[in-house]
């Protein structure tokens, strides 16, 4: 008992010195932080949980965070208005599904002010579901078509699958730790969404997590620190993965695609590294680089308060989407059965 006694005293005295040394050096508890996209309870909150994808967009007009706080206006099963009524417009339409991250969604921007709602205008031919939603990776895209595929579309299914792309979503894909620590739920717990990696040249899946704390973390420096550094340098450090996971979850795209009898394409909206290249190199469906005033013009064609598209460039992307689908996507689509 002496010995023991002994042994939890050494111990005390060694975690005690421990959280003195990391509070000196700087290091802080915890802090919990809630994310403010999934802050419940106010108007700027455009998400409900999902135990599969996260979160999906939630039902109703929501307010968007900046300097021009938005009306958004989001339909049933996790669709951002593209029309004035979300009832299917009337007439013989070729159904096209549209996925992706924020872009998609038009995050900011009113309803009829995004790219999509502005291509829904110019091809009344085409009956266009806007299923993006803020956030998301290409692995929550395609789990979301696969979904809105099955339980949204009835007999008339699509026939084309456009998948907008950003440089944000090679990470996401991952689940890398950068994308990781800038993320949280409506109680500021880490979360990891689903995403992929790489076991032995294979895709390898991870189902959405919550990151639970370690117990005393919010009060203990030093332990938080351990838990930061285990996250951050072991188990969400996958960087190196993003871009070769992303190639073959973009052939799982082609794959679904054409076992559904769609074409699928894909639109770049943003890169800012300018690292589509090694993405899109030798990929046989069609894909069209959108971006570019990101980089070169980002004052005027962002939001100021959130880093989003603004009204300008939602209509430059119109049109660099509607001159390229002309040209290299409709031909064929109005050429299947």
């Amino acid at each position: 008992m002496k010995n023991l006694f002994l042994f939890l005293i050494a111990l005390t005295v060694s975690l005690g010195g421990a959280e003195l040394a990391t509070r000196m050096a700087g290091f802080k508890p915890r802090v919990v932080v809630v994310n403010p996209f999934f802050t419940p309870g106010v108007n700027t909150t455009w998400s409900i949980p999902d135990p599969e994808l996260g979160w999906i967009n939630k039902p109703g007009v929501s307010t968007a965070i900046g300097e021009d706080p938005a009306p958004m206006t989001f339909w049933d099963f996790n669709r951002r208005a593209s029309r004035p009524d979300q009832a299917m417009p009337a007439g013989n339409r070729i159904p096209v599904m549209v996925v992706g991250g924020s872009d998609a969604q038009a995050y900011g921007v009113r309803d009829e002010d995004s790219f999509m709602y502005l291509l829904a205008e110019r091809y009344p031919n085409l009956w266009f579901e806007n299923f993006g939603s803020g956030g998301y990776s290409s692995v929550q895209a395609l789990l979301m078509a696969e979904r809105a595929y099955d339980k949204f579309y009835g007999p008339d299914k699509p026939k084309l699958m456009l998948l907008t792309f950003s440089d944000s979503h090679a990470l996401r894909n991952v689940s890398d730790q950068a994308w990781v620590y800038s993320i949280s739920d409506s109680e500021g717990r880490r979360i990891s969404p689903p995403h992929y990696t790489l076991r032995g040249g294979a895709l390898e899946f991870h189902p959405f997590k919550i990151i639970e704390d370690w117990p005393l973390e919010k009060h203990s420096a030093a332990l938080t620190l351990v838990h930061d550094r285990l996250l951050r340098s072991v188990v969400y450090n996958t960087v190196d993965q993003a871009i070769p996971v992303t190639r073959l979850v973009l052939d799982q795209f082609a794959v679904f695609a054409a076992q559904k009898n769609m074409a699928f394409a894909v639109v770049i909206t943003e890169d800012y590294p300018q690292m589509s290249g090694p993405v899109f190199e030798g990929q046989t469906f069609p894909h069209q680089d959108c971006s570019g005033l990101e980089r070169t013009n980002h004052d005027e064609t962002h939001i100021v308060g959130n880093n989003h598209p603004n009204k300008k460039l939602h209509g430059v992307l119109a049109e660099c989407i509607a001159t390229w689908l002309d040209a290299d996507v409709l031909p064929k689509l109005l050429e299947k059965p």
